[in-house]
């Protein structure tokens, strides 16, 4: 396996970190204030070619790989704000989805648009009453002639307000126990925010944001059979594949802030003087910082794997799994301790590290809970007894 890092991967880290330097934590701070989507970063990240790292270049696209678009990922966090996880609403859910599951009319439609930040997505698929346990959702597409009318209800739908497609998870056929992958379809539903059908209800949630979180209520919601992504009750195997290159994103934008809150407290330990020395001179400050920096680094080991079985067409299951975990574990770490360097500067407005801490906490339970992926790997790779 050979993932090293060349000079064109340098130059992406190069790249991508000068773009996100233009964008200071004030600016990502005014975004979450107003609750404002934002625009120009992600013009430059579109204009640089970013937002289609994975789209092909037949569709204006960059044409490389899930490695490369997890440095992206991974340089964008670290440079601050909030511009790696953003990556996974669209570029994820909509450019590699439809990269790699639509008909050549929807890659025609979608890509190039992606590509250019013409066009953004969200994805609506967590239910209050199935979690994570997919089969078990209960929205519900009935067909009547070539359009399905839906009807359920989904929760912590985030970015639907900025969003020109939905990608909707639905059942379209009951449960069936004796096969129960069947039965679940993708929608692509243009202009969720606006659609008939659809109610959003904004949800209060306190980590901080620039995007909302929303209820999401459908009912009579018509949907054309062109616009099935893949085919008729054969969506949930489409689904974990995306699943698991949102779990690489993910696992990319803990890794990229945990290394914004390493980097931050050593700035920090390097200024503030104690007793007529930096506090970084002491070991009870040194040793944490530098026990959070090679967790983070053992955590980007992981991801990479399973970039590179990703982009060799191997099952990454695995390796996307242990790297959402292990990333979202040493971020937090990496946040919490960079908070207790800056004392009770840590906990206000005018330092960063408060913020990378809650950011990198949600991701212990976004886009999966850090106890599924434990009962994965004890159940799928250990072969101990489902215990759930």
């Amino acid at each position: 396996m050979e993932y090293g890092e060349t000079q064109e991967h340098r130059m992406i880290r190069d790249t991508v970190r000068a773009i996100a330097d233009d964008y200071d934590w004030e600016y990502w701070r005014e975004c979450i204030r107003q609750k404002e989507f934002p625009e120009e970063y992600w013009q430059d990240l579109a204009d640089d070619g970013w937002l289609g790292v994975t789209i092909p270049e037949e569709y204006g696209g960059v044409g490389m790989g899930m490695l490369e678009m997890t440095m992206v990922i991974e340089e964008l966090s670290r440079g601050g704000g909030q511009g790696g996880i953003i990556f996974v609403l669209t570029p994820v859910f909509g450019g590699i989805t439809i990269e790699r599951h639509g008909s050549p009319e929807q890659k025609e439609q979608f890509l190039p648009k992606i590509a250019s930040g013409d066009m953004r997505f969200s994805m609506g698929l967590t239910e209050a009453g199935a979690g994570t346990n997919t089969l078990n959702i209960d929205t519900m597409a009935e067909r009547d002639g070539d359009e399905f009318v839906i009807n359920g209800q989904k929760m912590w739908i985030s970015g639907v307000e900025n969003s020109d497609y939905m990608l909707l998870i639905s059942r379209s056929s009951p449960f069936d126990p004796e096969n129960p992958t069947h039965g679940v379809t993708l929608f692509l539903v243009e202009d969720p925010a606006n659609r008939d059908g659809i109610d959003l209800t904004p949800l209060d949630v306190e980590v901080p944001w620039f995007e909302t979180q929303y209820q999401v209520d459908i009912s009579g919601l018509r949907v054309h059979e062109d616009d099935i992504l893949g085919a008729e009750d054969g969506g949930l195997y489409l689904l974990w594949d995306t699943l698991n290159t949102e779990r690489i994103a993910g696992a990319a934008s803990a890794i990229g802030g945990g290394l914004r809150a390493v980097d931050l407290a050593v700035d920090y330990a390097n200024e503030r003087s104690v007793f007529g020395s930096p506090i970084g001179s002491h070991q009870a400050i040194q040793h944490p910082i530098a026990q959070s920096y090679a967790e983070l680094l053992a955590a980007r080991e992981i991801t990479y794997k399973a970039c590179w079985k990703w982009d060799n067409g191997e099952d990454a299951g695995l390796e996307s799994n242990v790297a959402n975990l292990l990333s979202s574990q040493a971020a937090t770490k990496a946040a919490d301790r960079a908070i207790q360097t800056h004392g009770g500067n840590g906990f206000t407005g005018d330092y960063e590290v408060y913020d990378i801490w809650q950011t990198s906490r949600l991701l212990q339970t976004v886009p999966v809970t850090n106890e599924m992926v434990k009962n994965y790997i004890g159940e799928h790779e250990l072969g101990m007894p489902r215990s759930y």
